[in-house]
């Protein structure tokens, strides 16, 4: 682990700025420096790993994000300030998006790093596109590009037509009707189990799923308001 004195995180950042310039992103370095700048000494460290600026890539072949079908996954930590603002921009603009906390589940890291995340938040998974850091106007390219993939002709099964999603929650798309697997599935003020309990859903009660997830809760709409519940207690209808 790098230390914050000056020696050692001087070091840190020429062989950082070695590897974004040899590899072509020198807006990157520009971006980098910059935020470096207007850090003090202590948040150093956290200049380098929240990036202001975007990195564009690809998922390894053969992997994808598990249980996020058709939204944008968010890979993030509590400090940082630009997964902030990309959870902000998505939820303001209604597309459908799920947290993960790479620093609180062990999978979650496990699952970042499989898909090209090497170190540094946010990171954004588009379906096969990545994108490390944030901006508004790479978002918007990233985001249009994974709609048109998102409109391709769906996989089929051998004489069977497209394949079914119906009663698996993981195919839920903004919007959707869906109710509690068991009657007195709990609802959640926030989405964690140790937030206070809303109510508790009836074995016919239906909740609106409204396109966000953050660890494993979606965020829903009932008839007493909005709350989380866990997705494995959801099904379709």
């Amino acid at each position: 682990m790098l230390s914050s004195g000056p020696t050692k995180v001087s070091l840190f950042i020429l062989i950082l700025a070695t590897f974004l310039t040899s590899t072509g992103h020198t807006q990157s370095l520009g971006n980098l420096l910059k935020a470096l700048q207007e850090a003090s000494s202590s948040d150093t460290v956290g200049a380098i790993k929240s990036l202001a600026d975007t990195l564009q890539g690809h998922v390894p072949p053969g992997i994808q994000a598990e249980n996020a079908e058709g939204k944008v996954v968010l890979y993030r930590t509590a400090w940082c300030g630009y997964c902030k603002k990309a959870a902000v921009y998505m939820r303001n603009n209604n597309i459908p998006f799920v947290e993960r906390d790479i620093e609180t589940n062990g999978a979650y890291k496990a699952e970042y790093k499989s898909l090209g995340g090497y170190g540094a938040v946010p990171f954004l998974v588009f379906g096969q596109k990545t994108m490390h850091g944030f901006s508004e106007t790479a978002f918007v390219k990233n985001y249009a590009d994974f709609q048109v993939a998102l409109a391709a002709p769906q996989p089929t099964t051998a004489g069977h037509g497209p394949l079914s999603t119906k009663g698996q929650p993981d195919g839920a798309q903004a919007g959707q009707t869906m109710m509690g697997k068991i009657p007195g599935v709990k609802v959640y003020a926030q989405p964690y189990k140790s937030a206070e309990k809303l109510l508790l859903l009836g074995k016919t009660d239906e909740v609106v799923y409204m396109g966000e997830e953050r660890d494993g809760m979606y965020r829903v709409t009932t008839q007493k308001g909005e709350g989380w519940v866990d997705k494995l207690l959801l099904k379709k209808p």
